[in-house]
């Protein structure tokens, strides 16, 4: 039996057979006649279907059409005071982005998440009239848009613009006096997040890179902050934002407070990693105190800077993989975890709290393993 139910700011058809769901979709508000003709058509498609007790099945009873199903209520399944909200998206993610998200550690990325939405003609709309269906619209669209680099939009990417959105609406929900607003992104499906890169360079590969880094027509901090990350897992924003000269102690630990994660962190240093910061303590005159990189005075000067490293290495060798300046960081945990056999302490090192997500940053080979097995 298929029926036509009200669920918020949108029409659900549901066909049923012996009260299991053979089928469901749902539809705008106003496409009525449409949500119908598709019930008919789906009722139409299964034919004989359902089983019995018995085990025998079973045809649709004449009585059970979308010809019997009660029409919609025009009106709108909200209450009184929430249809009167009249705060459109616009404002609300102006106010968000004014008021709540500086406070937060990422605020730059979250700025241009808000930006995206800010630069669609949904955000004229009034929150309370925008549906779960518009967003799904824009889902699929921004599924099948192209990036920068001419490769699809990352499942990563299109969920945390749709957290952002959620989070505006639970924001509006709880500070902004309107207890009633519904919010249309719980019923939006997210998209899976891929699985996690298998990073890796070798030796060679690791030489070209550095090489090309210490180019003369490149930034002079680039090599020196790709090398630490490389070889200490430390964040970009924790080298260009937290780090400081006197956080360098003489235990070749440097003391990072309020990381991204809230916490206060020890970094233990290597012989190797101990030796380039000491070559860019020289170059930068020997200081004693202020960040370990002052020159970086935004988030997106490293990686666009990195990224056309990358580019000009993989225009002479088509061959050599497109390492981000994030995939610095798994190679270290990789590294590292060659040399920390505890999880507990490769956690404490790389600031992961998660095992689970730990063993995305975790890259180990193979073979290695097997000669540990003996």
């Amino acid at each position: 039996m298929a029926y036509v139910e009200k669920r918020g700011q949108s029409l659900r058809v549901v066909v049923r057979v012996r009260g299991k769901v053979e089928a469901q979709r749902t539809f705008p508000l106003e496409a009525v006649e449409e949500a119908r003709k598709w019930g008919e058509e789906q009722e139409a498609a299964l034919g004989v279907v359902g089983r019995g007790r018995g085990g025998k099945r079973e045809s649709v009873a004449p009585r059970r059409t979308l010809q019997d199903a009660p029409e919609p209520k025009p009106a709108v399944d909200l209450p009184a005071s929430a249809t009167g909200y009249p705060l459109t998206l616009r404002e609300a993610l102006t106010r968000y982005l004014t008021e709540e998200s500086p406070k937060k550690k990422g605020h730059e990325q979250e700025k241009g998440r808000i930006g995206s939405w800010l630069a669609l003609p949904l955000a004229d709309k009034r929150m309370v009239d925008i549906t779960t269906v518009e967003l799904v619209e824009w889902r699929q669209a921004e599924e099948q848009r192209k990036g920068c680099r001419g490769l699809p939009i990352s499942p990563s990417t299109i969920r945390n613009k749709l957290a952002i959105l959620s989070a505006i609406y639970q924001h509006a929900r709880s500070e902004w006096a309107m207890p009633d607003l519904q919010n249309p992104v719980r019923g939006v499906k997210l998209p899976k997040n891929r699985k996690g890169r298998d990073v890796r360079l070798t030796t060679i590969q690791r030489e070209e890179l550095w090489k090309e880094l210490r180019n003369p027509i490149r930034k002079p901090y680039l090599y020196y902050i790709a090398c630490l990350a490389a070889l200490t897992a430390m964040r970009q924003g924790e080298l260009w934002q937290i780090a400081r000269w006197e956080c360098w102690d003489k235990a070749n630990v440097i003391h990072l407070t309020d990381t991204k994660n809230g916490d206060n962190r020890d970094v233990p240093l290597s012989t190797e990693a101990v030796k380039v910061l000491r070559e860019w303590w020289v170059e930068q005159g020997r200081p004693t105190t202020g960040p370990l990189f002052p020159d970086v005075m935004r988030p997106g000067t490293v990686v666009r800077s990195y990224q056309k490293v990358i580019r000009a290495i993989r225009k002479r060798n088509p061959s050599f993989p497109h390492i981000t300046f994030h995939d610095l960081r798994h190679i270290a945990a990789t590294d590292l975890s060659k040399r920390l056999s505890n999880v507990l302490e490769l956690s404490a090192v790389t600031g992961r709290r998660s095992i689970q997500v730990l063993k995305r940053y975790y890259n180990p080979d193979a073979s290695e393993l097997a000669s540990k097995l003996g």
